[in-house]
């Protein structure tokens, strides 16, 4: 087979031009990372020139929405032990979405108008299918974005989920595919049935099981780690700069599952080998996860309709005549990608061009880390 996406030939290629000459100093070097686990294989491989900054596979990275796939485990925990279920109304453990209400436009006074949806949303709506039943990025429908400017400059990720998302709905549960922060009122779920702060949860539940020790939400709690903090990079025409105005803020009040992890490559590897060997799931839940749950393909059907920066982190390098859908954390691909990956493989992205692939029947993993802030850019 040749090398997948992730091989280090393509991932130098990719890097060279931003560790050249164009870059504005050495300071300003970008750091890429790839961790490889196939049995007992095993590759590790830092990118970068800049001894001024981490150039090792210890860097803390930013994760940003590779968050998904840990609350994504935390909330199949729970749907394990009971404490969550699957086809109930989400409204009786989360009130804030009893009896959702449907944004469907503006008056003549720029005052939204609402009418309430006519099914309740599920807990599998919520959390295992991966943000399909109204829910929404400000970014990803102009009426929210409307809404949004509405209501005044504000940061996209505040302290709280709360605060950061909308509790209402752009369209009938189920009805379409349509990116959201679902997964942050997941992990919010997470916390109301187990009466523990989400970071608290994943701590004793997820990565003291599988000695991951180098993530957490709060990294202004951990001095070791943001000694090790890899700055985040954004494009400014042919070069990089530091980000100046970070997405996520730090501190922040709770931990947000949907992207607020900061960790190494080395301990997120550890968490998804931890599922491909069955320390932290179930073998049948497992299973379940990387088969296709959803109800209709509408929203994934028509990649071409995206902007580039959202089919880049929706799709993940999978083509775009390739079929995909959705399984308990991630992108699933129908079909196998020829030379790249096999059928109902698991995939999913964070916005620094992070990036992980499983494929269960290899018991495979890949791993990428990077700090570039644009999802235009992409491996």
């Amino acid at each position: 087979m040749k090398p997948s996406i992730l091989s280090a030939t393509n991932l130098q290629k990719t890097s060279s031009p931003c560790l050249g000459s164009q870059r504005p100093s050495a300071i300003n070097t970008p750091r890429v990372l790839t961790t490889n686990d196939q049995g007992s294989f095993r590759y590790t491989k830092a990118f970068g020139d800049d001894t001024a900054d981490i150039a090792d596979t210890d860097a803390v990275h930013w994760i940003a929405s590779l968050t998904k796939f840990v609350t994504t485990i935390a909330v199949m925990q729970c749907v394990e032990k009971g404490q969550l279920d699957l086809d109930s109304d989400i409204g009786k453990v989360l009130p804030e979405w009893q009896d959702p209400q449907i944004l469907t436009g503006f008056n003549e006074k720029d005052e939204p108008i609402f009418r309430p949806a006519t099914k309740a949303i599920t807990l599998r709506q919520v959390v295992f299918i991966l943000r399909p039943y109204g829910m929404a990025y400000v970014f990803m429908h102009p009426l929210l974005t409307r809404y949004q400017q509405l209501q005044g400059e504000r940061p996209l990720i505040q302290q709280t989920v709360k605060e950061s998302y909308h509790p209402f709905l752009l369209f009938e549960p189920g009805k379409r595919w349509l990116y959201s922060p679902s997964l942050d009122w997941a992990g919010v779920a997470v916390e109301r049935v187990t009466s523990m702060k989400l970071g608290e949860y994943m701590k004793r539940h997820i990565f003291d099981v599988v000695s991951a020790n180098d993530i957490t939400f709060h990294l202004d709690q951990r001095e070791d780690l943001r000694a090790r903090k890899a700055k985040n990079w954004q494009r400014v025409g042919q070069s990089l700069e530091e980000e100046k105005n970070p997405v996520m803020p730090n501190p922040v009040a709770e931990g947000q599952g949907g992207g607020g992890l900061y960790a190494t490559v080395n301990e997120m590897l550890k968490i998804y080998h931890g599922v491909l060997t069955e320390k932290l799931l179930r073998p049948e839940t497992i299973k379940i996860m990387f088969q296709p749950q959803l109800e209709n393909n509408v929203g994934l059907d028509k990649p071409d309709e995206y902007p580039v920066f959202v089919r880049n982190a929706i799709w993940n390098a999978v083509p775009s005549d390739v079929s995909v859908s959705f399984g308990l954390g991630g992108l699933v691909n129908i079909a196998a990608v020829p030379e790249r990956r096999g059928v109902n493989s698991l995939t999913w992205s964070g916005i620094p061009n992070c990036y992980w692939v499983s494929q269960s029947v290899l018991n495979e993993m890949k791993v990428l880390a990077h700090s570039w802030v644009n999802l235009v850019d992409r491996y």
